[in-house]
């Protein structure tokens, strides 16, 4: 027998005080009885919930996780709360909740509220005390149901036929977008054999609101209607009169400035109702381009909930049966699993209701959520985030009797089932599975929406075979087409007249039926005869490999005479001209020469590193090993740039060489680099073997004396510069390379445009290349065949010539750095690891000279990024070959090395607190320094050369930093080095190095006590933004940053006076703008950079009425802080949390962050014992007041 537990809510006249009738139904008999109650979930608990469920774990840094806890904590007894309120208000429904209490899993839970009191109460949440247990979770069925009578004609009659399903898939960012199948490949891929004869899912192509309407009332008019209509995508909330907001779905729309259209629920509910859709299911993912808040803060998180609560009503009233929407945006792989456990419950028979139910079992069930890749998997209670709206206890579909069978199942990777006829010839998945290509199978079908011809080019084994057969899987299942996916491939001899036999093959009953006997037929009545069939059946016909066609590579004779190929051309153009085929065509290049403007042309990415990390999970998992912390494996996959036959092919060597350490995987990547030869590659085929794939088409390519050139490939990494191949034949060096002897640039562009059409580069910008990952390695043999020892072209010779042109492109890459440059950092970046592969072979040579050379851009691109980590290994992997460890005196021929080392170890000293042992190792650069420019100082400079300037530059680049070392402990004597640099800055007129002399003057006036003096501070800060606003955005960002800071300072003073609340305002606001403009500046992958004015922002918002916001940025700070290492930056961030926290009365939270950081500060021992002092006090304050409180 069915409970129905019915709970009517009602807004009594007070705040916050509420009137909810309980009604028990059980058969004919029906228990009532009312509780009157005040009961309120504050907003600040509201946005902690918020956070929780849809931030949290993308910040999880210290002490997030204990803040997720509390709220979780507090989740429940928000429950245990409501529950006590309305069951134990009186004897009535203490009596009525024993009727019910022990039989709650026959129970049906029916809430019924008003439109704008849905929201008040979050009644999922109820939680009986006795057992611990969520009465969503404990009932049959937990539903929100309308507030008015429900018509019968709303209740639909169980559905005899398949379910059938319109996936609505939008996606206005494009492929910045959530991707584009987050949801849907899981379904259709986890469909059983059982679970296809189900389910009949079709995609709404493409997915606008007009085209919605149009597929819904051509299904109506066919008598076979949609029962679910699917939205995946977006939905926004807006002002809908001065009192109600109102929620959309955000269409598809190309016409519109933000590519979307925003549909309002009582429109959508309208279409559904009349076009005889019994069910919405709007699933929310986390948009991948939206900012993510880093701390629970003011986001309207009511009025965000209202507005979809109101969605789903008006789609209720206008007459559909039921809806499920989430109240919070969920994450991927939590919307996969419930929807999948949804439809699978739906097809047993079950209740809308009571499949919710089933869904959010199993999200409580299975708790572990692994959002970012380098990040532990961590539990989160969002099984309250799917909300039900039913009319009725009515069961949408008829029971399957398949359904004993599993109609999902998600652990599997497998093709993507069809319910079109698959051409025998379409390639298999891979043995490890397909995973990813969003972005490419979200371009094609988009393109194919509008176009019948795309050529998807790329370059060679980068998949491009296996996505055009996933996409051709993909779009028979979704209905893209509905009759056959055909599969030719080019890469043997293929004219148009065997071509369209597989017409004959493929149709051969149809034929027969029309009695034609295709064999029978000339070749113009075949291809006459090939239109006619592709005009009477849906078709997607892939051609993969059509390089060949036109010659591959350039130059090279084709098998198909130009005839031929212009009757393939012909064929493509009347076929899609006369038909409705779409052909999907592939190959290394674009084609231009041979297809014109015919195709639209879709150039692949590399793989993104989530991708490349599940589908290393899946060979791991092919050989019986568990990846377990990507982490460790991250070098390989970054090494790899997302090619997936590269993965393949090296996440099996390593695992057959057993290598697990990240020491193992880092070590392998270096040899990768330098090309030796760990690659077990003896498999047949292009599709299996990284050196058939690489093969392909080079020995026809090019002469022998190309060939030679090429080679020397080996030594470049990721990138291929034509500048450098050339420099390195540059004839007036002792160490020009003969074979490329002379070579200019535009021969090289002409030698490098052919190794890309083979697929060996991709031309990025003029002169630039990325190099296949497998290059280094395939070109050792043929680098050792063409250079060997005692001839004239020398492996050391060539070695030594990369080693230069590397190094000169690292210190001139500095020095443009230096003056200002920071756009040089984008070149540095491409170049990366070319500068670490030339600074290995140096170091392996003890070419000390290039070894520094090569540093240099090195560490200008780390300091720029925030790489620490990285910055301080190179330092202590050269350490002991220049310093002698005694004396710390440079070795023996390393002076002018050990000068540039010892100033990266005084930095480093520096980030370490370690104020003593940086002055020391200063003070004997500055002597060094002040020796060798003695002489330089005494010439006049109109008569310095450019040594001598160099000199005197680096006298003052020393005296400055020892100036900043004296600064950072208090000492105002760093004023007499500040000014000794600045006369000699201006002796050599160096005006962007005076702009950082400036900068630092400005840093002393403003922060150390004794000379304390705002006016100056700012007007040196002023001066050095002067001086490098033009050319050195870096230098102006910190200049705004400073400014701010004295703004921010003299509104402490202000305050400290008693000032006006005008005047404090305007401080305020002052600071707050140029922190904000020296944000504008910052790169986004600096994060030590970006750590400060964040930090900042939080202080001047916890002056204001924004005391949120203010905690937003603070935790932007710390997780930028922590990002570049900077745990001392991150504990003075923890220290400002704690001090607002306690200081809004929240002490728990407050004594988390406080303790947190000390156990930052204590890192630092004895450098940083006053902060610990401080920390220590502030804890024990903190401390007493929560006792007080306790009190």
């Amino acid at each position: 027998m069915m409970f129905t537990l019915r709970l009517t809510q009602e807004v009594d006249s007070q705040s916050d005080s509420y009137s909810v009738k309980v009604a028990l139904e059980r058969s004919s008999k029906i228990q009532e009885c009312i509780s009157h109650f005040v009961f309120q979930v504050k907003e600040q608990e509201q946005e902690n919930i918020r956070w929780y469920l849809e931030d949290f774990l993308k910040y999880p840094q210290e002490p997030a996780p204990k803040i997720a806890a509390k709220i979780e904590q507090r989740m429940a007894e928000i429950g245990i709360e409501l529950f006590e309120k309305v069951f134990d208000a009186n004897s009535d429904t203490r009596l009525l909740w024993k009727e019910v209490r022990d039989r709650l899993n026959e129970t049906r839970i029916e809430i019924i509220t008003g439109v704008r009191e849905a929201t008040a109460i979050p009644w999922e949440l109820m939680c009986n005390p006795e057992t611990n247990m969520s009465l969503a979770l404990a009932a049959k069925a937990f539903v929100r149901k309308p507030d008015r009578e429900v018509p019968e004609s709303q209740i639909p009659k169980p559905s005899k036929n398949n379910i059938r399903i319109l996936l609505v898939i939008c996606r206005p960012g494009g492929e910045s977008d959530v991707a584009f199948r987050s949801v849907a490949t899981k379904l259709i891929k986890g469909l059983t054999q059982s679970g296809r004869e189900i389910f009949q899912l079709d995609v709404l192509r493409p997915p606008n609101y007009e085209q919605l309407k149009s597929v819904l009332q051509q299904a109506k008019k066919e008598g076979q209607p949609y029962d679910i209509v699917h939205f995946d995508g977006h939905g926004e909330y807006g002002a809908f009169t001065s009192s109600k907001i109102r929620g959309h779905l955000i269409f598809e729309n190309p016409n519109s400035q933000d590519k979307g259209e925003p549909i309002p629920g009582k429109i959508l509910g309208k279409l559904l109702k009349k076009t005889g859709v019994s069910l919405l299911l709007l699933n929310a993912c986390r948009s991948a381009y939206a900012e993510v808040p880093t701390e629970p803060g003011k986001t309207l998180v009511d009025q965000k909930a209202q507005a979809y609560e109101t969605l789903a009503q008006e789609v209720m009233n206008a007459g559909v049966a039921g809806v499920i929407a989430m109240r919070y945006n969920l994450y991927v792989v939590t919307a996969a699993q419930f929807v999948t456990d949804l439809y699978a419950a739906l097809a047993k028979g079950q209740t809308l209701g009571e499949a919710v139910t089933q869904g959010r079992q199993q999200l409580h069930a299975k708790q572990m959520r692994e959002i970012k890749i380098t990040s532990e998997a961590q539990e989160l209670e969002d099984w309250t985030v799917p909300i039900v709206y039913e009319v009725a206890p009515i069961a949408p579909f008829r029971k399957f009797s398949e359904v004993d069978k599993q109609p999902f199942d998600l652990g599997q990777n497998n093709a993507v089932p069809t319910q079109v006829k698959l051409d025998p010839d379409l390639p298999k998945n891979p043995e490890a599975g397909f995973f990813g290509r969003d972005e490419t199978l979200l371009a094609l079908d988009r393109a194919f929406d509008t176009k019948k011809i795309v050529l998807l080019h790329s370059y060679a084994g980068n998949g491009k075979t296996s996505v055009a057969a996933e996409f051709g899987r993909w779009y028979g299942q979704t209905g893209g087409v509905t009759g056959l996916i055909l599969f030719t491939s080019f890469e043997w001899y293929m004219p148009l007249a065997r071509l369209i036999d597989k017409i004959g093959q493929i149709f051969r009953h149809f034929l027969e039926a029309k009695g034609i006997n295709w064999l029978a037929l000339s070749d113009e009545e075949r291809r006459n005869k090939a239109v006619e069939v592709l005009r009477e059946n849906s078709v997607l016909w892939i051609w993969d490999n059509v390089e060949p066609v036109a010659g591959f590579p350039a130059g090279t004779k084709s098998a198909w005479s130009e005839t031929e190929q212009q009757k393939l051309v012909k064929f493509l153009e009347d076929v899609t001209t006369e038909t409705e085929t779409k052909f999907l065509l592939t190959s290394r290049r674009n084609e231009q020469r041979w297809l014109g403007d015919i195709p639209h042309r879709i150039t692949m990415p590399a793989m993104l590193i989530p991708e490349r990390v599940q589908l290393a999970r899946a060979l791991a998992e092919q050989q019986g090993y568990q990846l377990g912390t990507v982490t460790e494996w991250l070098p390989l996959l970054q090494f790899s740039m997302g090619n997936p036959l590269t993965i393949r092919v090296l996440v099996g060597q390593a695992l057959l060489y057993g290598l697990r350490s990240k020491e193992q995987i880092e070590d392998f990547v270096v040899k990768l680099r330098l090309g030796e030869g760990v690659i077990d590659d003896e498999r047949e085929g292009r599709s299996s073997s990284l050196g058939a794939s690489l093969s392909y088409g080079f020995e026809q390519a090019f002469t022998e004396q190309e060939r030679q050139q090429l080679a020397l490939l080996h030594l470049f990494q990721g990138f291929a510069d034509v500048r450098a191949l050339c420099l390195m034949g540059n004839v007036d060096k002792d160490w020009c390379v003969p074979s490329v002897r002379g070579l200019t640039r535009e021969s090289g562009v002409s030698l490098f445009n052919r190794a890309a059409e083979i697929g060996l580069l991709i031309g990025v910008v003029r002169y630039y290349y990325i190099i296949h990952p497998a290059l280094p390695w395939y070109f050792k043999k043929l680098f050792e065949q063409y250079y060997l020892p005692q001839t004239k072209n020398n492996p050391e010779l060539a070695a030594y010539a990369f080693v230069k042109v590397k190094g000169s492109f690292g210190v001139y890459c500095a020095q443009e750095y230096e003056n200002g440059n920071r756009d040089i950092i984008l070149e540095l970046i491409g170049e990366e690891a070319n500068l670490l592969s030339a600074m290995k072979l140096a170091q392996i040579n003890r070419w000390w000279t290039e070894v520094i050379n090569t540093m240099q851009g090195l560490t200008a691109l780390y300091n720029d990024m925030g790489r620490r980590r990285e910055r301080i290994q190179l330092v202590n992997n050269i350490l002991p070959d220049l310093v002698e460890p005694d004396t710390n005196r440079p070795r023996p021929g390393c002076e002018e090395q050990w000068s540039f080392i010892t100033q990266e170890r005084v930095k480093i000293a520096m980030e370490e607190l370690k104020w003593t042992e940086a002055e020391r190792l200063q003070r004997g650069r500055v002597d060094l320094n002040r020796q060798r420019a003695a002489s330089a100082i005494a010439i006049e400079p109109q008569f310095l050369d450019r040594v001598q300037r160099h000199a005197i530059r680096s006298l003052g680049i020393s005296l400055l930093q020892l100036g900043i070392i004296l600064m950072e402990q208090g000492k105002s004597d760093c004023v007499v080095a500040y000014k000794e640099t600045l006369s000699l800055y201006q002796h050599i007129n160096d005006l962007s190095a005076e702009a950082v002399l400036a900068f630092n003057m400005g840093r002393a006036y403003a922060d150390i006590p004794n000379i304390r003096n705002l006016e100056k501070a700012e007007h040196w800060y002023k001066r050095s933004l002067e001086l490098c606003e033009k050319h050195d955005p870096l230098g102006s960002s910190k200049c705004l940053g400073q400014l701010g800071s004295v703004a921010y300072e003299r509104f402490k003073e202000a305050q400290k006076i008693g000032e006006a609340e005008e005047k404090l305002t305007h401080y305020l606001g002052e600071a707050a703008k140029f922190c904000n403009r020296q944000i504008k500046l910052l790169s986004p992958n600096a994060p030590d950079t970006l750590a400060v004015p964040h930090d900042l922002l939080g202080l001047i918002y916890s002056h204001t009425t924004e005391r949120i916001l203010a905690l937003s940025h603070f935790r932007k700070s710390i997780s930028y802080y922590e990002a570049s290492g900077n745990l001392y930056g991150a504990a003075q961030t923890r220290v400002h949390v704690a001090a607002q926290l306690a200081g809004d009365g929240y002490f728990d939270d407050a004594l988390l962050y406080a303790q947190e950081a000390l156990e930052n500060y204590q890192i630092y021992g004895d450098s940083a014992v006053a902060d610990i002092e401080k920390t220590v006090n502030l804890i024990q304050l903190i401390q007493q007041n929560i006792q007080n409180q306790g009190d």
